[in-house]
C-alpha cells in the first residue's frame, strides 16, 4: 500500500531550473569568452548541465519517472546550449 502525497511538489521546477542554468551560462560564455575557445567552454557547460540535471532531480526526491525527468532536463539544456552556440557562430561569421 502506498501513502499518498499530502502536498504534491511541483513537477517541472527542477527541469526549468536546469534549462535556466544552461541558458544563462551559455549566454554568459557567448558574450564573455573569446570566439576561438567558445566550443571548449560549451562542452564544459554541457557536462555541468548534465550534472546539474541529475542533482536537481535528486533534490526533488520523487523516485517515479526519475530517469525520464533527468533525460528531459539534460536534453533540453543541451538543446539550449546548441541554439546559443549556433547564434554565436552565425553572429561571428556574419558581415558587420
Amino acid at each position: 500500500m502506498t501513502i499518498p502525497e499530502l502536498a504534491p511538489r511541483r513537477r517541472y521546477g527542477a527541469i526549468a531550473a536546469t534549462w535556466a542554468f544552461a541558458l544563462v551560462v551559455a549566454v554568459v560564455i557567448a558574450v564573455v569568452v573569446p570566439l576561438d575557445s567558445h566550443f571548449r567552454w560549451f562542452g564544459l557547460v554541457g557536462g555541468a548541465t548534465l550534472i546539474f540535471a541529475f542533482a536537481a532531480q535528486l533534490v526533488d526526491g520523487r523516485p517515479s519517472g526519475f530517469i525520464f525527468r533527468v533525460s528531459v532536463a539534460a536534453l533540453g539544456g543541451m538543446t539550449l546550449i546548441g541554439i546559443v552556440a549556433l547564434v554565436a557562430v552565425l553572429a561571428a561569421v556574419s558581415p558587420a
